[in-house]
């Protein structure tokens, strides 16, 4: 940004503008001292942030012959900038006029031009990116206007238990709305603990999924068949040994996520199935809440009775469990508002929410995310310091994206949100699983609904093109992103300069991400873990930067001065009207220029490259759209048509 700081003397340009166009470039206008000073603070680069791709110096640029780069190089030849003083005379003439007229623009109505383009592209990209089981957006806005943005971990909870395949998931997307929990025909789908918002009058409440609890007294072939893991689906490489040890801990990991559900919770919600009858794990399931919980309250939903008169009479088997059973049927939602009722008095006789303060700021949201098996579950639980999610050898152990909120040492507040593995589409499609294919949906849903994306990848893999492929769609997103290379500590005799050569293997690799900062890190012994927080909390910020016109058209003229766009084969060049940041989350700029098409991808990647590392911008994607505008007549009437024909969409070009 000390590009941006005025000069005393006069600045250096390049050589190969003619005498005229020297004149005019030094008779602009420096920029205003406190605007400069402001521009010139600096603020703090965090680890491996990408280095700019050239020294800044004071005023505009020194001359293109000594400090041009290959990387900023053109396909046009010296004869460009040669003519006869007569054709140069008529381009001064025309530059004259335009910055006479430029003054004459309607600059309100461009920026109201410019956010709707940005918002357009959002759309697009939006609908591009579509994920097939999005969370009706109708029903999401009117829960967030019932929502006191109380913090979730003031609100009452309900916790949801039951033995497996009983309908616990389904009976928690029927109470927090949407599709949070994946609902599959098959047992032993959900394993980690799900949280979700729900409200019932005016009684809001936080309703926890659990997996489905298992009886110790089973046989491991029982398990495998109860938890629906395979030998061949995430465990391959594994030593049979270790296979059959992680399954064998499975059932605890699962059941000691249900007891830390149920110790927190107000009201415990017993769900059993109707259709299938009263069976021994209810029994056991029933005397352990008994024996351990007898002072909380215990509301035991015989779910699977669609109908309700036989309902009534398949809830008959129930009683001699020694709690009231309740007929619902959580898939068509009979019975479920009397099962409501039956919560909200419960949690009514707690005390109230009243002296509670409102969260007013939005808390960010985190998403961990990368291939299956690279320690994103490791992170989460080194972060909150807590068994939060179940860690296991075997690749998608995690299935659900489960959200937990984090609060730093020094009271910053974020939301950690753990995903499934995300592995190739024709991997999961080869392997035709159902719960597989969902846990995908609900990762790459992580990753909308988040503000900051940390990107894990295993340090001895380095990089591969499933790891560039999730990048991809980072980008896509325009999520702001931190590359986190985790099991950093199982590199060997590491030094300055192999970690060095590792960063820069990294950058080739994901040059999607080359904006991007990197974190070298261990989950397993939480070695540098708190630096994923840091880095988040910086580029989360410049996510949200917004970048003062002034400077921003201080920025780009530097850059047109520096290198002007190519000519036509026909002589025309693109010229740039003016500037605008049109929105934030990510940075979109509009250039309002004559005609979109004199200005080439390489143009543009300049451009952006020139935003980047005059501006800053660290470790969030920026967008760039162009948009063409007739140049105003002398009556300064024509100021916001666009080149295209009368009806047609205006151009809108992003920049790669």
């Amino acid at each position: 940004m000390a590009a941006m700081a005025p000069s005393s003397s006069a600045p250096s340009l390049p050589a190969h503008l003619p005498c005229k166009a020297h004149a005019r470039l030094l008779r602009r206008k420096a920029p205003p001292a406190a605007a400069a000073a402001a521009a010139a603070a600096p603020r703090p680069l965090l680890l491996s942030f990408p280095a700019p791709a050239r020294r800044r110096a004071a005023g505009l640029r020194a001359p293109a012959a000594q400090q041009r780069s290959d990387e900023y190089q053109f396909e046009h030849d010296e004869e460009d900038y040669e003519g006869d003083e007569e054709e140069w005379d008529e381009e001064d003439e025309e530059e004259e006029d335009e910055v006479e007229v430029g003054e004459e623009m309607d600059v309100e109505a461009m920026e109201e031009e410019a956010r709707g383009a940005a918002a357009d592209l959002a759309k697009r990209l939006a609908r591009e990116l579509h994920i097939d089981d999005d969370v009706l957006e109708k029903r999401k806005n009117i829960r967030e206007s019932v929502s006191k943005h109380i913090p979730d971990n003031l609100l009452p909870k309900v916790a949801i238990i039951g033995r497996p395949n009983v309908g616990k998931s389904a009976l928690f997307n029927r109470l927090v709305g949407g599709n949070r929990a994946i609902v599959v025909d098959e047992p032993g789908v959900t394993r980690d603990r799900l949280y979700g918002r729900s409200y019932w009058g005016d009684q809001e409440f936080m309703v926890i999924d659990t997996g489905g609890v298992i009886t110790l007294s089973k046989s491991q072939a029982g398990v495998m068949e109860e938890l629906a893991v395979t030998t061949t689906v995430g465990m391959d490489g594994i030593p049979l040994a270790t296979r059959e040890a992680a399954i064998a801990r499975m059932p605890s990991m699962i059941e000691k996520q249900a007891v830390a559900a149920v110790d927190e919770a107000a009201v415990v919600l017993f769900v059993v199935d109707g259709q299938a009858g009263l069976v021994a794990a209810d029994i056991e399931i029933s005397d352990w809440l008994r024996r351990n919980y007898s002072d909380k309250c215990v509301i035991l939903a015989v779910n699977k009775c669609e109908s309700p008169r036989k309902g009534q009479m398949q809830a008959l088997d129930f009683w001699s469990l020694g709690f009231s059973p309740l007929p619902i049927s959580a898939i068509t939602g009979t019975g479920t508002g009397d099962l409501l009722d039956l919560v909200c008095a419960e949690l009514r006789k707690f005390e109230g929410l009243d002296g509670v303060e409102e969260e007013k700021n939005k808390v960010p949201a985190i998403a961990i995310v990368g291939r299956p098996n690279v320690g994103k579950s490791s992170i989460l639980n080194a972060l909150v310091g807590e068994d939060r999610t179940i860690v296991s050898p075997v690749s998608g152990t995690t299935r659900d994206a489960i959200d937990t909120e984090f609060t730093t040492a020094d009271g910053e507040k974020y939301k950690l949100i753990d995903t499934a593995g995300i592995r190739r589409r024709a991997a999961v499609v080869s392997a035709g699983s159902t719960t597989e294919s969902l846990s995908v949906k609900r990762a790459f849903r992580a990753i909308r609904r988040s503000d900051v994306v940390a990107l894990v990848i295993e340090a001895m893999a380095c990089v591969t093109e499933q790891d560039y492929k999730i990048a991809e769609r980072i980008e896509k997103e325009g999520k702001a992103c931190v590359i986190v290379v985790n099991k950093w500590d199982t590199i060997p005799s590491k030094n300055h300069e192999s970690t060095t050569h590792y960063e820069q293997d990294v950058r080739e690799k994901l040059r999607i991400l080359d904006w991007a900062p990197i974190v070298y890190c261990s989950a397993t012994n939480g070695t540098s873990v708190e630096k994923i927080i840091s880095a988040a909390a910086l580029v989360e910020k410049e996510r949200s930067r917004r970048l003062g016109t002034s400077i921003l058209n201080q920025v780009v003229r530097e850059a047109i001065a520096f290198k002007p766009p190519p000519r036509t084969r026909g002589g025309k060049r693109g010229r740039v009207y003016y500037t605008t940041q049109a929105a934030v989350g990510p940075p979109t700029f509009v250039l309002f220029v004559n005609d979109a098409k004199l200005f080439s991808d390489t143009y543009r990647r300049y451009m952006e490259k020139k935003l980047r590392s005059d501006a800053g911008f660290p470790g969030t994607p920026i967008r760039l759209l162009w948009r063409s505008r007739r140049r105003p007549d002398k009556r300064g009437k024509s100021a916001d048509s666009n080149l295209q024909s009368p009806g047609a969409p205006s151009r809108m070009v992003v920049a790669a």
